[in-house]
Order: C-alpha cells, then sequence, then structure tokens
C-alpha cells in the first residue's frame, strides 16, 4: 500500500510564510504524494525521482522549502534529494549520516535535537523551551549543537557522532550533561552568573528534568 503525505499544520503555515498561495501549497502536497508514490512502486531514489522533475516542479520546491538558488540535482547528496520532498516543518527529514546537520537540496541546517533522536528527546527538548523567543531557541539549539558534535570542518564534526541509541541512551545523557555542566562551571569561572548562564543553567535543568 502506497503511504500518503498530508501536510502538517506546522509545514503549511511555514509555507505560506515563504509567500506561497494555497493552490501552491497545494500543487506542493500533490508533487509530494507523487514522488513517495514514484519511490515505493519502483524503489527509486529521491535523487532519481528528482531528475525526471520539470523545471516547474523543481521551482516550486526549491520554493517550498526557501532555498536562494536552482536546484542542481546532479550536485545534490541522497539526504539533501530525500529532504526536498519531505514535510517542511522536519517532522519526517533524515540526516542519513548521522552528524547533526540535515541537508536541504545544497542547504545545510543545523538541528537540535537531532532528526535521529528518539521522540521523547524532541518531546522533552519541546518542555524544556517552551514559551522561549524563537531567536533565543534557535540560538540555543547551535550551543547544543556544538555540544554534542562539536565545532564542524569542512562539513566534517570534530569527533566520531556516536548512534542515537548510544547518543541518548543513560550513559549518553548522564555524559552530556557532565560536559555541558563542566562548560558552564567554565564560563561561570571567566565570567560570573551573568544573566545569559542563568539561563543555560536553567535550560539545562529543566531539559535534564523533561529527559526523566
Amino acid at each position: 500500500m502506497i503511504s500518503s503525505i498530508q501536510l502538517t499544520d506546522r509545514s503549511v503555515e511555514l509555507l505560506h510564510r515563504r509567500n506561497m498561495t494555497d493552490t501552491e501549497v497545494d500543487a506542493f502536497q500533490l508533487l509530494l504524494n507523487e514522488a513517495q508514490t514514484e519511490k515505493e512502486s519502483s524503489g527509486e531514489s529521491a535523487k532519481s525521482v528528482l531528475e525526471q522533475m520539470s523545471a516547474e516542479e523543481l521551482a516550486l520546491l526549491q520554493k517550498a522549502n526557501s532555498l536562494a538558488e536552482r536546484i542542481n540535482v546532479g550536485g545534490l547528496s541522497e539526504e539533501g534529494a530525500a529532504n526536498l520532498l519531505a514535510q517542511p516543518d522536519f517532522s519526517d527529514r533524515v540526516d542519513l549520516n548521522n552528524d547533526g546537520i540535515v541537508e536541504v537540496g545544497a542547504a545545510k541546517n543545523i538541528v537540535f535535537p537531532p532528526v535521529n533522536a528518539p521522540d521523547h528527546v524532541k518531546a522533552a527538548w519541546e518542555e524544556a523551551t517552551a514559551g522561549m523567543d524563537e531567536s533565543d531557541t534557535m540560538m540555543l539549539q547551535l550551543h547544543m549543537h556544538l555540544s554534542v558534535y562539536g565545532v564542524q570542518a569542512d562539513g566534517l564534526p570534530s569527533s566520531t557522532p556516536l548512534s542515537p541509541e548510544e547518543q541518548w541512551s543513560s550513559g549518553g545523557i548522564e555524559k552530556l550533561f557532565d560536559t555541558l555542566r563542566s562548560a558552564l562551571d567554565f564560563r561561570v569561572g571567566l565570567e560570573g552568573w551573568t544573566e545569559h548562564n542563568k539561563m543555560l543553567l536553567g535550560l539545562y535543568s529543566r531539559f535534564e528534568q523533561a529527559l526523566g
């Protein structure tokens, strides 16, 4: 049975923010379902499906994914291709190399919690950041990404990423919070208890508590 894609309310909201009309949103959803049918019925890769699309269809994907440049299918990774055909809200996007960065076309997006993290981790993060400004949450996502994956150079993390099972095991979570609090202690030693450092302490406590 071919699965059907129904855009979430969050995806529709994002598409409207990208100045897409209702007609374009409907066309995008239809295109996703046609691509899904092609992938499931023929076993073709996302990149192969994109190669068969018209210039108009690729332009629609470009707008839906808020990409600055035209889509050059030949230059895409399989991850970048797959995520062009996914929900804009990141609910079904993939991180095939588990580096914490989600390729959408040629664009690279830092996402925290990682898309490969278990649902309970994502729910805990939502609880820990509830009520925060979107800009503050984005800054904290970058902060947490760097804590998990380190500073990346040439598109590669500074250390080999742990598997999701290891990273979000009880031992992996304990190690993560040990790292976070050690870094915070170092910051406080240099700066004192600034408002930002107090905010980090509160976030860590809420996130750890929500993780149970």
